[in-house]
């Protein structure tokens, strides 16, 4: 299951004011919520966060208040907003890799960003998604796409593992997990449906959230890329 929430910042959705009353509109009416505020990092390891300022990759290690760079062991005060560091200047520094070697499957939590489209027009998202992967069952513990004036939470559901398809624990097929690659049919409502589909490749993985109605027309597309944080 998925849920929508807005935000107060409706300006930051750069379409006209009466695209975005037209694109909720469809989905009924949804409950105002504020954007959770994100908890440091739990990873125990370093993060490789990108330097806008330089073009360059850091080695950091998370600690209370912000990072060090690994090369120097100099610290930074920073703020973490669940898929990068906001440093006090305004410089946002995303994390684009992590501690492990190599997941193991869609284990972890996974930070990144994408966009949001509607009608050729999109939002820019900061995303956080985690999973349990084992041979028997994948779990989505849950997730938040925070894409300005509104946001996607992802519920946890648990699909479990029958050769290539993932049974929903209604016992209804729900989707299909095979080669690294994820797909998942749930529904928003009785004339929304949404397809999922998550293509791992090593420390990260892309994904594409497909939003269509009953009659087949496409009502928002969701991409982005989102890397191991642990």
């Amino acid at each position: 299951m998925i849920k929508i929430f807005l935000t107060a910042a409706l300006a930051l959705l750069p379409v006209s004011g009466s695209a975005q009353t037209a694109a909720l509109a469809q989905l009924g009416d949804l409950p105002q919520a504020a954007v959770p505020q994100a908890s440091a990092p739990e990873t125990k390891g370093t993060l490789l966060l990108l330097d806008p300022r330089t073009g360059r990759a850091e080695v950091v290690l998370p600690v209370g208040g912000g990072f060090i760079f690994a090369a120097s062991g100099k610290f930074q005060p920073a703020a973490f907003n669940g898929s990068g560091y906001v440093l006090p200047g305004g410089t946002y520094m995303p994390i684009v890799g992590g501690s492990r070697a190599k997941p193991d499957g869609l284990t972890g939590k996974w930070l990144g960003q994408g966009e949001w489209t509607y009608q050729g027009s999109g939002a820019h998202c900061y995303m956080n998604l985690e999973f349990v992967d084992t041979k028997d069952y994948l779990e989505r513990k849950g997730g938040y796409f925070d894409c300005g004036f509104v946001g996607l939470a992802s519920e946890p559901a648990k699909f479990a593992k029958q050769g290539t398809q993932l049974i929903a624990e209604d016992g209804q097929v729900a989707g299909s997990y095979e080669n690294n690659v994820v797909t998942l049919n749930e529904a928003y409502s009785e004339n929304v449906g949404i397809v999922t589909t998550i293509k791992v490749d090593g420390l990260h993985f892309d994904y594409s959230e497909i939003w269509t109605e009953a009659n087949g027309k496409e009502l928002y597309v969701i991409t982005g890329r989102l890397f191991t944080g642990g």
